[in-house]
């Protein structure tokens, strides 16, 4: 038995890898993955203020902290956007497999054309790559996607979880139809083509997939990270790959003003890393249901207003006895 965990080197793949490796302890762990969450964060001169080990240093560590078999974790670095994971899954043939290799981010995805076109052909097609590898090689396999909450449209009533009733001109959808999908970047029309793609999968191969819809994930230690430092996921705080509350952090670390963009009155979700991991492990442990496009929108917090943040993080920041001051506006 064996489980495969694409982008298991990223932010929340590594200690996702962590977390189903001590769940499922006499199966193989494969992580699938070529660096491209470091490549990129060095691309943009930044780098993670956490310590983070290569990742076969990682893997060792892993097993000397927690005293599991050197060989249960295993690194295979290949494109996901190849006919090399066609051939991976068709040699490993795994019951589980976790889709967390995405480029995750809205601002790199519009730094410029290059970026905009990285950032679909790695999502769409690695996501493609994935899903025709699966129907041809293992297709009783269990997919668990990370998706985004940003890819649905705010129109002002409650979002479902994926699929909704309609109402028109007094009549009601007798079939659910997916919620409306909006973007204003490359990125997250990424994630609405994503999961229209596994939609279709579902359909029409059977497949049986859990659409994730992910809130912002804030926070570097678990259960796993807090056992050694040699653990540690990443904590990135620049313009492209750190998140809002990372960079408010940093702010008040360096005796910088926090800088709330625009108004300060965008709202976002917000999920601590230690629950949002764990949500994707209870995923794991259900039975797969086939031709079912399962939708699941992971959130605690549904609507942080970025002011309202700002404000909790200089409320914080002053009882550890620093001095905050908040700058709301256009920043360059």
């Amino acid at each position: 038995m064996s489980i495969v965990i694409f982008g298991g080197d990223g932010y929340l793949g590594w200690p996702l890898t962590m977390k189903v490796a001590r769940e499922y302890p006499g199966e193989k762990i494969f992580i699938v993955d070529n660096q491209t969450r470091r490549n990129l964060v060095k691309e943009v001169r930044g780098e993670s203020v956490t310590p983070v080990l290569p990742l076969p240093e990682r893997i060792v560590a892993f097993s000397d902290v927690f005293k599991t078999a050197k060989d249960q974790i295993s690194w295979v670095s290949i494109n996901v956007t190849t006919p090399e994971v066609d051939d991976l899954l068709k040699d490993i043939k795994p019951r589980l497999i976790f889709n967390l290799a995405q480029v995750g981010s809205a601002a790199y995805s519009m730094r410029g054309p290059e970026e905009s076109a990285f950032t679909l052909k790695n999502n769409e097609v690695g996501n493609l790559r994935i899903l025709w590898a699966v129907r041809r090689n293992c297709p009783d396999a269990q997919i668990i996607k990370s998706g985004s909450m940003g890819q649905y449209a705010k129109c002002g009533i409650d979002i479902a979880e994926g699929y909704f009733f309609p109402e028109y001109r007094g009549k009601k959808a007798t079939v659910p139809a997916p919620f409306p999908r909006q973007s204003d970047d490359v990125y997250h029309i990424s994630k609405i083509n994503d999961s229209n793609y596994v939609s279709m999968a579902c359909r029409k191969w059977g497949l049986s997939v859990t659409d994730v819809m992910q809130s912002t994930v804030f926070g570097v230690h678990t259960e796993e990270t807090r056992k050694s430092e040699l653990l540690y996921t990443r904590f990135d705080q620049d313009e492209y790959f750190g998140t809002v509350l990372n960079r408010f952090i940093s702010q008040v670390i360096s005796d910088h003003p926090l800088t709330v963009y625009g108004t300060g009155l965008q709202r976002t979700g917000l999920m601590a890393i230690e629950d949002a991991l764990n949500s994707l492990v209870a995923m794991s442990r259900e039975k797969p249901v086939h031709g079912v496009h399962r939708v699941i929108n992971n959130v605690t917090e549904k609507s942080y207003c970025i002011s309202e943040l700002a404000a909790d993080v200089r409320k914080y920041a002053e009882q550890l006895g620093h001095r905050v001051e908040v700058s709301v506006g256009r920043h360059n």
